[in-house]
């Protein structure tokens, strides 16, 4: 019989693979179905391709999958005499070869939760010649279910408060950032994002990322769903155009664990905007590049574009003294023209606000 210890003392694959052989089938499942994809299809002893067949028929749909038609309340198991009876009102010519492909049309499951925007589901997949399952299989499903979904609730904790983490290791960098789940939604922001956000811009609308524009929404949902299809790292980018100026977005895929339940980040979400010039830059730049303090709010109303006599008439001081001073700060500095200086110190500026 299968060990009634809680799923989570033992490895997620073990476990599913210890629930098949209790209940004599070949096979046994657990499925995450977001609003609109899978999030994990996870079953043992699966044949190569089978993950990728059953995303190209779209299998999470209920009007394909006659298991999903199937499905009851939580905890209630169901079994062939349902599919039967969804297969017999309309049934689905690709998700039935696709489960003759790969020898798995019998079978019984239970819905572990069916929360908003996710549906979490436990089944044993039988074989043809593992024929229809029995009473007793079934009983053995309706015993283990409620373990499993104390251990998901369980990993749920564990990767939000990854999550957690991981945000704030990027509030202390002050990185803008938007944290995105496995089923697409925002499960962090940091303090930095939260400052770019605006209503022609971005904003987190009923738990996603969104832009003002439908168009450049589009593309946005179109590149985060392709971050969270894939594992590999590569970022995407895009523009956005503000009454502040020009926005950068970036699109990155998160490194994940084999067993992920979505809960975790898994694509992260940067803004870069030109950073404005602010009057407290003076003290960062005279440690930067070695000036006395004056030296440093001289720079800092230079970075900003102002003139060497708008600069003298703000400080209170004559024109010939700012140059004086400049000459001083173009030694130290190692320049030897005006914007050669603006230039250092917009670096300077720029790399402390990433």
């Amino acid at each position: 019989m299968f060990s009634r210890a809680p799923f989570e003392q033992a490895g997620w694959d073990t476990a599913l693979k210890g629930l098949a052989n209790a209940t004599g089938a070949s096979r046994a499942q657990l499925l995450a179905i977001g609003e609109c994809h899978t999030l994990f299809n996870w079953m043992t002893n699966a044949d190569d391709g089978y993950v990728e067949d059953f995303l190209a028929i779209e299998g999470h749909r209920a009007d394909v999958n006659y298991r999903v038609a199937a499905s009851s309340a939580p905890y209630e198991v169901v079994w062939e005499k349902h599919y039967d009876l969804v297969r017999a009102a309309a049934s689905n010519e690709a998700y039935i070869e696709h489960v003759r492909r790969w020898d798995g049309e019998h079978g019984a499951q239970m819905v572990l939760a069916n929360d908003p925007g996710a549906f979490f589901g436990l089944a044993t997949i039988n074989t043809k010649s593992d024929g229809r399952t029995t009473e007793k299989h079934r009983q053995v499903l309706s015993d283990i279910g409620p373990q499993v979904m104390a251990a998901i609730r369980l990993q749920r904790a564990i990767e939000h408060q990854g999550a957690d983490l991981l945000l704030g290791s990027l509030d202390a960098l002050r990185t803008a950032a938007v944290l995105i789940d496995g089923m697409g939604r925002v499960c962090s922001v940091t303090n930095a994002a939260d400052g770019l956000f605006a209503p022609d811009t971005l904003q987190v609308r009923a738990g996603m990322l969104r832009a003002a524009r439908p168009d450049i929404d589009r593309g946005l949902q179109m590149r985060i769903s392709l971050a969270l299809a894939s594992r590999q790292a590569m970022p995407s980018e895009m523009w956005l155009q503000s009454s502040h100026g020009p926005l950068l977005v970036e699109i990155c895929a998160l490194p994940r664990q084999e067993w992920n339940f979505g809960f975790a980040p898994s694509a992260i979400v940067t803004l870069k905007a030109p950073r404005g010039f602010a009057g407290d830059q003076g003290p960062r730049l005279s440690s930067a590049l070695e000036l006395t303090r004056a030296e440093g709010e001289i720079v800092a109303l230079l970075a900003q574009g102002h003139s060497r006599q708008e600069i003298a008439r703000m400080r209170g001081v004559s024109a010939q003294t700012v140059s004086s001073q400049l000459r001083t700060i173009f030694q130290k500095a190692g320049v030897n023209r005006e914007a050669e200086l603006v230039s250092i110190a917009r670096a300077v500026i720029e790399m402390a606000g990433r």
